[in-house]
């Protein structure tokens, strides 16, 4: 029985799969270097990954975002079998205005489940 299921996986394989899956997530939180909250926080992963792959290229970033590099929330994907999420109003937050590697978040504050 397989229990992680992305363990030692090649996480560009990774994420194109998942993309090619259907996951719809988008970033709510980054705080890596090439990272910009105001820019990328809202995008999707579909939207993210030639940036992602770009700077896993220039700085080592994990494209799936596993060091921490940015946390995802995932709106609709397959598991989902009646419904999605939708997000009505969100605001960016600042924790850190450092100029190499900013942090932020969105703070998701208006959802509704809207069926499929």
């Amino acid at each position: 029985q397989v229990l992680a299921y992305i363990w030692q996986r090649d996480q560009h394989e990774l994420l194109n799969e998942m993309i090619e899956s259907n996951v719809e997530a988008i970033l709510i939180k980054t705080a890596a270097l090439g990272l910009q909250p105001k820019q990328h926080l809202g995008k999707t992963l579909a939207e993210m990954r030639p940036i992602l792959f770009q700077l896993a290229e220039k700085y080592g970033i994990n494209v799936c975002g596993e060091g921490g590099e940015f946390e995802t929330l995932t709106l609709d994907c397959s598991l989902f079998k009646h419904q999605r999420i939708v997000l009505d109003q969100v605001k960016t937050i600042i924790t850190s205005s450092d100029t190499i590697a900013p942090v932020g978040y969105l703070k998701v504050e208006k959802a509704h489940l809207e069926p499929k």
